[in-house]
């Protein structure tokens, strides 16, 4: 029996996360049974638990590739000449969870279990965690290198403004996902307009 590589494993995991995302879309994060997402990625079973353990183990996966793909968007605007200003970083990441997750209620489903499950509590806090400090980078490479800043002063201000990235992301979401008449173009635009840089 051939071995199966490292590559392999990752590509059928990736499979299995793309059809989860689909079927997490469809149904959202609370709804989905592992046998929709089974019947989704046209694998068995066995193939299936032959990966991931359990549906959280994959919801857990899902949301690391998804905010993953999101800091990996951050990390491509940094290196832009110039370097586009902090707000437009909110639109980036809005744009790709919208375009990822597709509908932004299921996010928020995901924030509601998080509040009575400890392992959703904590994959939700850690994103919150990695959204910040990727956010405190932004701001503070930007305060430095387009606002000419001291790096002590760069630092200082996007500690004390990451808190309204997260917060305009969070915001977004949750109206996104309430409001059936949501202008999303006017909300972004008003979200640009009152954030720093």
């Amino acid at each position: 029996m051939p071995k199966v590589t490292e590559e392999y494993r990752d590509a059928r995991r990736q499979e299995i996360a793309d059809a989860a995302l689909r079927v997490f879309r469809r149904r959202g994060f609370q709804a989905a049974s592992m046998a929709e997402i089974i019947a989704e990625s046209g694998m068995s079973a066995g193939a299936i638990y032959g990966h991931f353990r359990s549906r959280e183990e994959i919801v857990h996966d899902v949301a690391g590739r998804v905010i993953g793909a999101r800091i990996a968007d951050v990390e491509q605007l940094a290196t832009l000449e110039p370097m586009p200003a902090p707000r437009t970083v909110v639109r980036t990441m809005i744009a790709g969870l919208e375009r990822e997750v597709g509908d932004l209620g299921a996010i928020v489903q995901l924030w509601g279990e998080a509040i009575t499950d400890p392992a959703i509590r904590e994959l939700a806090a850690g994103i919150y965690r990695r959204m910040s400090t990727v956010m405190a980078g932004y701001l503070a490479t930007w305060h430095e290198q387009v606002q000419g800043r001291t790096p002590e002063q760069a630092a200082t201000l996007a500690r004390a403004q990451v808190p309204l990235f997260v917060a305009a992301i969070q915001s977004y979401t949750l109206t996104g996902a309430l409001v059936d008449d949501f202008d999303r173009e006017a909300y972004l635009t008003a979200i640009e307009a009152h954030l720093p840089g």
